[in-house]
């Protein structure tokens, strides 16, 4: 039997992040061929990205998001402390509440793909195949995957992979990042100072069924 869909509100919130100011040589502004304004404001538009990215995959909630890893639940089985299989894999997979596997992906560190890639048959064959073809898309099991280096790496009560369907998790950036420009603060020293700033939530919408589940290693 289906229960009819019901609704309760949720407040996204708005952290404020912002980059260090950065101080800019007048002289350097006025002899640079390039468009030093542009090309820095896009340095400090990539620093601040990996900074909230951090937030976002690991952030436990009070005084900033509740990132995607501790927003997810957690799957029924473990894999080992230190290792992954993967049959863990197929587990977390299995997990997930079909409507939400259809159209899901993996998201995991770059180590732990590589650990994935490195397991062999009882004949020294790599495993895993899928990706090794030239023009072949990235799958796991036939599901695409991203990777994301904030993602927690292998290890004793560690979540190394998520999978499920992350439209069910929002980011909430109000009015986009901004460079802002300060003229007179370093003026003394014929210098300008930059810096960025955006307000940014994140919030995984889940009435239950669990869209994003993780895959949990035991403790030591």
């Amino acid at each position: 039997t289906h229960r009819p869909p019901s609704f309760v509100s949720a407040t996204m919130k708005a952290y404020t992040y912002r980059t260090p100011i950065v101080p800019v040589s007048l002289e350097l502004l006025q002899d640079s061929e390039f468009d030093m304004d542009a090309l820095l404001g896009g340095l400090l538009a990539e620093s601040f990205g990996r900074g909230i990215n951090d937030d976002l995959t690991n952030g436990h909630g009070t005084g900033k998001p509740k990132g995607i890893i501790t927003a997810a639940t957690a799957c029924d089985v473990s894999a080992a402390a230190t290792a992954i299989k993967l049959a863990d894999i197929l587990d977390l997979m299995k997990s997930v509440d079909s409507n939400y596997a259809k159209n899901g992906r993996f998201m995991l560190h770059r180590e732990t793909l590589y650990a994935l890639m490195k397991i062999k048959d009882t004949t020294g064959r790599y495993i895993w195949q899928e990706g090794t073809k030239d023009g072949h898309p990235a799958t796991l099991f036939a599901k695409p995957y991203t990777l994301n280096d904030d993602m927690p790496t292998i290890g004793a009560g560690k979540s190394s992979v998520l999978f499920g369907d992350f439209s069910k998790f929002k980011i909430r950036i109000v009015k986009d990042f901004r460079v802002v420009r300060l003229n007179e603060l370093l003026a003394e020293y014929l210098s300008i100072g930059l810096f960025g700033f955006a307000r940014v939530d994140g919030m995984l919408l889940d009435a239950g069924p669990n869209p994003i589940k993780k895959l949990v290693h035991a403790g030591s």
